[in-house]
């Protein structure tokens, strides 16, 4: 178990890496084909699959915000295969805790991600 978790975790802190890079390809290639995942702000029912879904939402903001990067804070092993892991992109300070679940393979099956709307709003009323 112990060489299977360090397996995702590096996994993990590689997708990372290359949402920093801004690399949707990349973070794209380390979903499974039927990944799926939840950005929970949008809504408790805002499932969708990655590709066609979520990869459009990360291509759109990693354009829309280019000096984003991003610092994982912490990474732990939960239950069964998935990694929970805090970040945080020094740009925009908006703290975010991703739940990444892996299938067999090693590939992402799903992500659960959640972030602080608070901060998004305040944000949204100084530019009114």
């Amino acid at each position: 178990m112990q060489e299977e978790t360090n397996d995702l975790k590096a996994i993990t802190k590689k997708f990372f890496a290359v949402y920093g890079a801004h690399d949707v390809e990349a973070m794209t290639a380390l979903c499974a084909d039927d990944a799926k995942g939840r950005y929970a702000p949008y809504g408790r029912e805002y499932v969708v699959p990655v590709r066609g879904g979520l990869n459009a939402f990360w291509k759109g903001f990693t354009q829309a915000v280019p000096d984003f990067h991003v610092e994982v804070v912490e990474m732990l092993q939960a239950e069964g295969n998935a990694i929970v892991v805090q970040k945080k992109g020094d740009d925009i300070r908006i703290p975010h805790a991703y739940i990444i679940r892996y299938n067999a393979d090693g590939k992402i099956s799903y992500i659960d991600c959640y972030w602080d709307n608070t901060s998004i709003n305040s944000i949204k009323a100084s530019a009114l």
